[in-house]
């Protein structure tokens, strides 16, 4: 079976949907106890990581670790875009 790019796109989306549902299920609090909520966030636009939260400061650290690594996947796939798009101007792709 030979899937397009379309294709494996689509199936990796649904899968991220499905996981997302089933772990919102899987989830569900069995006791009324009292907690905490902490949420954070990373959001990269272009290279530049933005990072956004509310409630305990915990999240912060593996927050900047991600950015970092995305930061830098991000400008290793620039580079490597403009790399071979010159090349491909000079006839050698």
């Amino acid at each position: 079976m030979r899937l397009s790019i379309l294709g494996i796109g689509l199936l990796i989306i649904f899968i991220g949907f499905a996981l997302v549902f089933i772990g919102s299920i899987t989830s569900v609090p069995t006791t009324t106890s009292t907690t905490s909520t902490a949420v954070g966030g990373l959001v990269l636009i272009g290279p530049f990581p933005i990072f956004f939260g509310y409630g305990n400061t915990n999240l912060l650290f593996p927050l900047v670790i991600f950015g970092i690594i995305f930061t830098i996947i991000a400008i290793i796939f620039y580079v490597l875009t403009f790399y071979m798009f010159k090349r491909s101007q000079e006839g050698k792709i």
